[in-house]
């Protein structure tokens, strides 16, 4: 994406791209995603990297799960990659590859790549130990949330794989973190801070679903007392 493209410029291209109403708890999560991702990639530090694909799609496939009509969940990924001008192939393809390598691959080796412990050689986790490679090592890595949302999600399916506890996944995040040079405790928060959200979100739909409830029952009442 061009920088010269302003926050307002991607608003509109989303909106053309997708012209049908979104519903209206909805529309405030895609419209501070859209935000978020627009000034992540407009910055020149900015890289694009499997892990930022993984936690941009992990984020809005979670924050978007009780969307209704299902069917327009994909419609409006598209539309918002299109407003954003990354890949919606490109993201669910590299996503799809490290999630793979994560769930398939012997636990511990994987763990141990990440966190720059051993030697890929060349097989499939070559990509992996190049991207984190590349990232340690780089003098300026612009982080971000969605960053550390694909950093866990990859580690999440790897403890699922080794049957890991929360403690150990969390012992070898911190790791990955010192690898990466990232600070910990700014990751932690950062996913802490996702997790809060959907926990509004999904607060606001529960009242929302309530009052949708209630307003029903008054109408199926209303229509049974008046005379036919």
């Amino acid at each position: 994406m061009t920088s010269k493209r302003t926050v307002s410029d991607s608003k509109r291209a989303f909106f053309a791209a997708y012209p049908r109403p979104v519903n209206s708890i909805y529309r405030r999560v895609i419209d501070e995603l859209l935000v978020e991702v627009h000034l992540l990639i407009t910055n020149q530090d900015f890289r694009y990297d499997p892990l930022f694909a993984t936690g941009l799609l992990t984020a809005y496939q979670v924050l978007m799960e009780g969307y209704t009509p299902v069917e327009q969940r994909d419609a409006i990924l598209r539309a918002f990659c299109t407003a954003l001008e990354l890949s919606y192939d490109q993201l669910h393809a590299d996503a799809a590859q490290w999630r793979a390598i994560a769930a398939e691959l012997p636990a511990q080796e994987v763990f141990e790549v990440m966190a720059g412990k051993r030697e890929a050689g060349d097989g499939r986790l070559k990509a992996v130990s190049d991207t984190l490679t590349g990232i340690a090592g780089a003098e300026r890595f612009k982080y971000s949330r969605l960053f550390s949302l694909g950093l866990a999600n990859i580690l999440e399916q790897v403890g699922r794989a080794a049957a890991m506890s929360e403690k150990d996944r969390l012992e070898r995040l911190q790791q990955i973190c010192t690898y990466l040079a990232l600070d910990y405790n700014r990751v932690k928060r950062d996913l802490d801070f996702f997790h809060a959200v959907l926990e509004r979100i999904k607060r606001s739909k529960e009242v929302v679903d309530e009052l949708s409830q209630t307003e029903r029952r008054k109408r199926e009442e209303r229509a049974v007392s008046q005379p036919g």
